[in-house]
């Protein structure tokens, strides 16, 4: 796996973690947070290196972007009560 996957896996799995103590709910609701996390990191990621705005960022991860992405995904979640 390349070093801009692992650290993009290692933090939305971190934010989900927080998420989930923050927040609180089952196991099922972590593994849900976790998944939202990954898809939203990514998405978040990926819209800021096609829109070309990189504004914080870790080698090729684009830290701000997919901090936002990861943790609009999960409120949006928890928001709908999924």
């Amino acid at each position: 796996m390349s070093p801009p996957l692992v650290l993009s896996i290692l933090l939305a799995s971190l934010y989900a973690g927080l998420f989930h103590m923050l927040w609180g709910g089952s196991a099922r609701r972590l593994a849900l947070f976790w998944l939202l996390s990954l898809i939203g990191f990514g998405v978040g990621d990926i819209l800021a290196e096609t829109s070309g705005l990189a504004l914080i960022t870790i080698g090729r991860v684009h830290l701000l972007w997919g901090t936002l992405g990861s943790w609009g995904a999960m409120a949006l979640a928890r928001r709908l009560k999924l």
